[in-house]
């Protein structure tokens, strides 16, 4: 090979290695972005985590009635203390404790707040206002999130029929049993309609990091039984 045939094949190869050095920026700066925004994901989901777990021990505090441990089952339906649950629900403001919700299927135990705006749900699991309370008839309607701010519906998806969920309200514990457990789309709104059935239906975004579904948990009252509390 002589040498303009060298200075040819030198001049040919520049491109290349040039196009391989812009790819391989290309594919850094792509990676760096990605892991900058996987761990800006993690650090604003820890944050929000120990904001919410802060405002929980907040509201157990507020009110200690409400972490009374709930019976694991019963077939009773007692409401004598009722009315006593529904003047304290009555006299409520937005953010402030309606009940504790327990389910041990998924490792569920947070206190409720009333309202379901974003700044009652960086609490925990909101009480729709516009649904119906605890009691012998209606649609109580409870709403939460699965991936921030203590994630207490994280594990909604996993709810099986026959799981029972508790709310430990002042006066009375109720206890309701999953009948099923179902996709909607956002503006299906009528999955919180009043029921003359005792029920408890239990909404988040699905799929999780995602608003385009609401997954939807629909219970039946299986037991109300008098707390401590609501005996006095």
């Amino acid at each position: 090979m002589n040498d303009s045939d060298a200075q040819g094949s030198a001049a040919a190869s520049q491109p290349s290695s040039r196009s391989s050095a812009w790819r391989r920026s290309v594919v850094r700066l792509a990676s760096d972005w990605f892991f900058g925004l996987a761990l800006g994901l993690l650090a604003y989901q820890g944050v929000t985590d120990g904001l919410a777990a802060r405002s929980q021990a907040a509201l157990r505090s507020e009110m200690p009635a409400l972490t009374a441990p709930a019976p694991s089952a019963t077939a009773a339906l007692d409401f004598s203390a009722w009315e006593r649950d529904k003047a304290y629900w009555d006299a409520l403001k937005p953010g402030q404790p309606f009940a504790t919700i327990v389910c041990e299927a998924i490792g569920l135990d947070a206190v409720v707040v009333k309202g379901v705006e974003p700044r009652d749900l960086r609490l925990g699991p909101g009480w729709a206002p516009y649904t119906d309370v605890p009691g012998p008839t209606g649609n109580c309607g409870i709403s939460g999130h699965r991936t921030t701010y203590g994630a207490p519906f994280r594990r909604i998806d996993r709810l099986e029929r026959g799981d029972r969920i508790s709310l430990v309200a002042p006066h009375t514990t109720y206890t309701y049993e999953v009948e099923r457990v179902f996709v909607v789309r956002p503006d299906q709104t009528e999955v919180f309609a009043t029921t003359e059935e005792p029920s408890l239906t239990l909404t988040a975004c699905h799929p999780p990091y995602s608003a385009r579904y609401r997954i939807v948990a629909r219970a039946v009252l299986v037991g109300a039984t008098p707390n401590q509390a609501g005996r006095e």
